[in-house]
């Protein structure tokens, strides 16, 4: 799938996070690229993850991005992916410390 037709999603934060401490604590594997971008695995689907307000550790915006869709999908559509972890996220933002 070429870059300029990659499924992408906007996810506003309820507040400021550290988006690799959410990562960590949800489960989700992820390797930081840089201090804006982490690149994801979930559901078997490599996303990236990008910082569009600021860096990756503080960061209230982002776009998420479907790099590579999951070998042998059955998902109807890539949104389904990207809807599922960002609704993961906003969820794990949400859990009391």
């Amino acid at each position: 799938m070429p870059d300029d037709e990659a499924p992408v999603r906007h996810c506003t934060l309820p507040e400021p996070t550290n988006l690799r401490e959410i990562l960590e604590r949800a489960g989700i594997e992820h390797l930081d690229v840089d201090e804006e971008r982490t690149v994801v695995i979930y559901q078997q689907a490599i996303l990236k993850v990008i910082a569009t307000d600021g860096q990756i550790t503080a960061t209230q915006e982002i776009d998420v991005e479907l790099w590579e869709a999951a070998p042998r999908s059955t998902a109807p559509d890539p949104d389904s992916v990207l809807t599922a972890f960002t609704d993961e996220l906003v969820d794990a933002t949400d859990t009391p410390r």
